[in-house]
Order: structure tokens, then sequence, then C-alpha cells
């Protein structure tokens, strides 16, 4: 999983475990693996703001989710199967088979 979808996906865990839903970056999980493509993912992700981030009590950056953009954050968040874009490719190489099948 990319790092994108774990960082959002680790936000909306925790938001739904209560509190107040700031996280470090670094308690999530993958971070310590490779923290330069979590941290890009988190500059990325502030950038579009589709998460927040404040300083927490230790002066360090704490992120959570942008409860006003929640829509995108789920969508992001679906599965491959339930993309739409998929669906459409899927019924365009469905529609080549059949034609190629009956041209011949």
């Amino acid at each position: 999983m990319s790092p994108r979808r774990t960082i959002l996906r680790e936000l909306k865990l925790h938001r739904g475990n209560g509190g107040d839903g700031y996280i470090r970056p670094a308690a999530i999980r993958g971070f310590d693996a490779d923290p330069s493509r979590y941290q890009s993912a988190v500059n990325d992700l502030l950038r579009e703001q589709l998460i927040n981030g404040r300083k927490d009590e230790d002066g360090r950056l704490a992120i959570a989710l942008n409860e006003r953009r929640l829509p995108e954050v789920r969508r992001e968040l679906r599965p491959l199967w339930a993309r739409p874009g998929v669906w459409l490719a899927l019924i365009a190489v469905s529609a080549g088979a059949v034609l190629a099948a009956i041209a011949l």
C-alpha cells in the first residue's frame, strides 16, 4: 500500500477510536521503514488539505483528517474494484474481445 493510502487509513482508524484525531506522523505504521516517502506523502496531503496539521504539546507536528474533506478521503480509500474507471476499462476490454470473436 502506498504511504499516502496508509496515512489516510491510519488517520481514519485513529479518528474512529475517539480523541481529537491528531497523531504524530512517526506513529503511523510503516513510517520507520521509509521516512522520506512518508514525509513527502504527509506534505502532499497537507498541501491538498486532505489532512490538517498542528503542533502537539511537545512542539512536534501532529496530523488529523480534515473534516470538511472526508468525502475525498473516502474516495481515495475505496478499494480498486469500487472505482468507476476500473469498471469502464473492464467493459471496454470485454467489448473488444467480443467484437474480435465475432469478426473471426
